[in-house]
């Protein structure tokens, strides 16, 4: 049986900053008694008070399995954020809220859940820890956070400035009123100024924003000497090592720039395989190529397969049905197979890194002319036909926000006598669709990209923003007006006008970072030229 004198001893020991007798006096009790859970827990919450999250969680551990308690399975779930282990984190601390409620638990689960992209159930706790806790910094900064992600950013604006004003010393508050800046007023310089006033007041993430607002800002050198920074703190840190590779590949730094790409988030599919191949091995006889990230990265990428079926005997790869009929018509010799049917043992790679594992650079990019082909669908009309595609999905509301043009902003090609236009628009959250009947919608019949290249094949020009259908354009070598934004994303360089990628597209992109009227006044004069 534990002796609770001798444990308060220890606890008293570490409250005096008495360390090393406390976890000696500690150990000793753990001999006498290593399966009591009271005596598990506390030598687990001991390690946690030194950030030895290692030690902490495996005591922890041991003591949720004797008895579970509300001090022990929040404490884990601390234990597990801290190690930034998010998916374990959501659902550790989530189960602790069956045992009882706090601050702190509802916190760290809320910001576990937008880790992890769980953003329903992130908006839930959310609004439920504001209930509790209306007048909290972080119950408010939780809010602020969720009714960005539902949409309501002048609510969550008019939230974050009124809090600030009764109390300026809060970093969160000041973290995403510098987010707000971006996404409502594409204010970087105010966005940037926020950011550092939560680095200021202790907010060390931060920095990351920091990073991205110069980055956006074109200040390139500033960018990656704050991403450092990040990584200084964090240095296994996913995102940041993500953004830095970017950062560095937009301005077409290939080895450098993919050195940090290439270790980019890859959790979903190291599920899969544990046999990942490194850059500069020898090439084995079979390799499986995962299509990750999104369906446009998949068409770009798919250029290379060619070249990788020159160093290999058998490709194997794995891709979605929706592109799978498409590929199979275009790319011949590859076995094709389901994520479930990944020989786990088998060497394995992604088909966004094949560039850099045959190092092809920048410079070399191949089939810029194009490369897939496709039938034509039965599309007549008497007036030239432009496919039109105005909303980016499948992506965080930075990035989705970015690459997404009003509907009501193209009104104006809309409305041209002299061409037809039809919609390639599948997730059609502005409800263009529905709101101009003078448009022909295709996309409703689009069952997998087989029937977007033949309807592709049928129109004279495609306009879209950057989403998989500028991709799926270019690699056609289909007349392709790409709307890019002011900051664009890496792959595109920064450039204006054209793309060494894909020799059909032609880009408008924006010179003001909140319009996009010369960008669409540029394309209506291009129709008018083609079509007077």
């Amino acid at each position: 049986m534990i002796d609770l004198n001798l444990l308060n001893k220890a606890l008293m020991l570490s409250k005096e900053g008495k360390l090393q007798a406390a976890e000696k006096l500690y150990h000793e009790l753990l001999e006498a008694d290593g399966e009591n859970y009271l005596l598990l827990s506390s030598v687990g919450l001991f390690y946690v008070s030194l950030g030895d999250f290692e030690k902490a969680e495996e005591y922890l551990k041991k003591s949720c399995s004797i008895k579970e308690t509300l001090g022990s399975v929040s404490a884990l779930g601390f234990c597990e954020f801290e190690k930034r282990e998010f998916d374990r984190a959501a659902l550790t601390l989530e189960h602790a809220l069956e045992f009882g409620e706090n601050k702190e638990i509802y916190n760290k689960l809320v910001l576990s859940l937008f880790q992890i992209k769980s953003y329903k159930k992130a908006v839930e706790y959310a609004e439920k820890m504001y209930e509790l806790y209306p007048e909290d910094a972080d119950a408010t900064a939780n809010m602020v956070k969720a009714l960005t992600q539902s949409g309501k950013l002048g609510e969550a604006e008019k939230m974050c400035v009124e809090y600030l004003k009764k109390h300026p010393d809060k970093s969160s508050l000041w973290f995403h009123l510098g987010f707000l800046k971006e996404l409502i007023y594409s204010d970087d310089k105010q966005a940037c100024e926020c950011y550092k006033a939560a680095a200021e007041l202790g907010n060390n993430e931060a920095f990351y924003n920091i990073a991205v607002s110069y980055q956006k800002m074109k200040d390139f050198k500033t960018a990656e000497e704050y991403y450092h920074k990040m990584l200084s703190i964090y240095p296994n840190d996913v995102d940041t090592i993500t953004s830095l590779g970017m950062c560095l590949l937009t301005q077409r730094k290939f080895k450098e720039g993919y050195d940090y790409f290439f270790r980019r988030d890859k959790s979903v599919l190291d599920r899969k395989t544990n046999n990942p191949y490194r850059p500069g091995e020898k090439f084995p006889e079979e390799v499986v190529v995962m299509c990750d990230q999104g369906f446009g990265d998949h068409i770009q990428f798919a250029r290379y397969l060619p070249f990788l079926q020159e160093k290999v005997k058998k490709v194997h790869l794995a891709v979605s049905d929706n592109l799978r009929g498409l590929f199979e018509k275009n790319f011949k010799k590859i076995n094709y197979i389901t994520f479930d049917e990944i020989n786990p043992e088998m060497k394995s790679m992604r088909i966004t890194d094949l560039a850099y594992i045959l190092d092809m650079d920048f410079d070399h990019i191949p089939y810029s002319g194009g490369y897939i082909k496709s039938k034509m669908a039965d599309i007549v009309s008497d007036k030239p036909k432009i496919g039109l595609c105005w909303e980016a999905g499948n992506a965080g509301i930075r990035t989705m926000i970015n690459r997404t043009i009003n509907i009501r902003l193209l009104e104006p090609i809309l409305n041209l006598d002299n061409i037809q236009v039809y919609s390639f628009q599948l997730r059609d959250t502005l409800k263009g669709n529905d709101r101009y009947n003078q448009m022909i919608n295709l996309a409703k019949d689009f069952k997998n990209f087989e029937d977007t290249a033949r309807a592709l094949n049928a129109m004279d020009i495609m306009i879209t923003v950057d989403t998989s259908i500028a991709h799926l354009a270019g690699a056609m070598g289909k007349k392709t007006f790409l709307m890019l934004p002011y900051v664009s994303d890496w792959r595109w360089f920064g450039d204006t006008k054209v793309t060494p990628w894909y020799e059909s597209v032609e880009i408008f992109k924006q010179q003001d970072p909140i319009s996009w009227e010369e960008p669409i006044k540029e394309i209506i004069c291009r129709i008018n030229e083609s079509y007077s």
